[in-house]
């Protein structure tokens, strides 16, 4: 290990930031929450992070570069929170990061850690004080407090008690689930919570009281229920598996990319007047309720409620794709246009240009795509990347050589590859296509489709054109 990277992490100011961190995570933040100890957090992050990275890379200036880079992509792209909260959980168990552009505040830390890297201390004292932040610092970067994984509420139990019928329902915090129990004792159709109750037991199966012939049964995975009748099951209810899927994803969780389970996961039976009710838990989507007349009703999360049939989702609603899928339409379709433009330009520098372009088009994408809806800071820096990919590739003068038809394909070629990607989810969401993995799978094929034929119709079409020109110079 090299003796400058242990004197940046030994550093008086990186050793304060080390001690800051987990005071203000866990400390500062829940004594004086605001905006200023939201900020605390940034700042000895980023002022920890270069010398940290910097113990692999050896390259300070790359180091902190890197620090930037990530940071902004974080704060400013949903699509590098998600990559972050994804990378954390990996790491160190279930987190979400959230993309906040204000977070942007925090940056000249990175100014305050090159400062430090370029003030050592005496050799004998820089080692023994990286000996021992070293170690810290990295349990201080692991126990920093992100924002919570929060599970959407779920019934996941039913049962009975006391001639009510009670129902388990589970959310809040992934760590710390609450539990809360509802009951209802007009056969289903009113609801409130009942404290001081345990949740039933989870049971897949239940029979009428006083008829051991005549039972009900939950299909693992589903929403679906069968009944016994003479010693045969048949099926009493059910949600097809393309509306199961669609309703998952109509049940959308504040954690990204956790989807809620959306099955049937516990059955209770009660004897009621007049026949008998069955209740059973759905997960997220709520629960299902057969009356004593025989007809079954979905019920929906209505919060301190309980359930009702007016908050459930209709199966005729449309689906919900991810909210990326557009940005990642227009983002492929740039791609494809570039890599059109690099085959018609025939020149082996011009990818590295487009490839500058195509991150100024992310970023300008990525900024029209924040939680706060525009994101100047990353739209701004997309179009400084647009610019300097423009220019650079006119500096290469590669673009001399595109001729008129080759721009044609090349405009053709991102509008054909924004509707390759989008036509498929948009088929979904009109009930068209059975499945969301089946949607994705047609977008991505139809997406590489476009984009090769356009690159491979460019390719023949140069080849031919320089074919011409060697033939007209003989």
């Amino acid at each position: 290990m090299r003796t400058p990277s242990l004197a940046w992490i030994g550093h008086p100011v990186t050793v304060l930031a080390v001690v800051l961190l987990p005071l203000n995570d866990h400390l500062f933040k829940a004594w004086w929450p605001g905006p200023v100890t939201g900020k605390l957090s940034d700042v000895a992050g980023l002022i920890i992070a270069p010398p940290l990275l910097d113990l692999l890379i050896r390259r300070p200036l790359v180091s902190t570069a890197l620090t930037g880079a990530g940071f902004i992509l974080v704060k400013t792209t949903l699509g590098g929170a998600a990559l972050a909260s994804y990378a954390w959980s990996a790491l160190w168990g279930p987190a979400q990061v959230i993309a906040d552009p204000t977070d942007l505040l925090a940056l000249p830390a990175l100014a305050v850690a090159w400062w430090a890297r370029g003030r050592p201390h005496p050799r004998a004292v820089r080692q023994a004080r990286a000996v021992i932040v070293i170690p810290f610092a990295v349990l201080a970067v692991a126990a920093t407090s992100a924002v919570p994984v929060m599970l959407p509420d779920s019934a996941y139990a039913a049962g009975t008690y006391d001639g009510a019928i009670v129902v388990a329902v589970s959310g809040g915090e992934a760590y710390h689930p609450t539990k809360t129990i509802f009951a209802s004792r007009d056969g289903g159709w009113s609801w409130a919570a009942s404290g001081g109750l345990r949740p039933p037991v989870v049971r897949t199966s239940a029979c009428v009281p006083g008829e051991p012939d005549h039972c009900y049964r939950i299909v693992p995975g589903l929403l679906k229920v069968e009944q016994s009748a003479g010693g045969l099951w048949t099926t009493a209810w059910e949600v097809s598996p393309g509306d199961q899927d669609r309703l998952a994803r109509a049940h959308e969780p504040r954690a990204p990319d956790r989807a809620g389970k959306v099955a049937s996961l516990g059955i209770a039976v009660q004897e009621a007047p007049g026949g008998h009710t069955v209740v059973v838990a759905n997960g997220v989507d709520g629960i299902v309720l057969r009356d004593t007349g025989g007809g079954w009703h979905r019920l929906g999360w209505a919060g301190p409620a309980g359930f009702a049939a007016a908050k459930a989702v209709a199966l005729t609603a449309p689906g919900r794709y991810h909210k990326l899928v557009p940005g990642i339409a227009l983002l492929a379709a740039l791609a494809a246009a570039l890599a059109a433009l690099g085959c018609a330009a025939g020149r082996s520098t011009f990818p590295l240009a487009a490839l500058t372009m195509l991150a100024g088009g992310y970023y300008c994408l990525a900024g029209l795509n924040t939680p706060i809806l525009f994101n100047p800071a990353a739209v701004l820096f997309g179009l400084l990347l647009l610019a300097g990919g423009l220019i650079w590739a006119a500096t290469i003068r590669a673009l001399r050589r595109v001729r008129l038809p080759a721009w044609g394909v090349v405009i053709v070629t991102g509008f054909a590859e924004y509707y390759a990607v989008m036509v498929p989810y948009r088929l979904w969401s009109a009930g068209l296509i059975g499945h969301y993995h089946q949607a994705t799978g047609l977008a991505v094929l139809l997406g590489g489709a476009t984009a090769a034929t356009a690159a491979l119709t460019l390719l023949r079409h140069g080849a031919r054109r320089r074919a011409a020109a060697e033939t007209d110079g003989r």
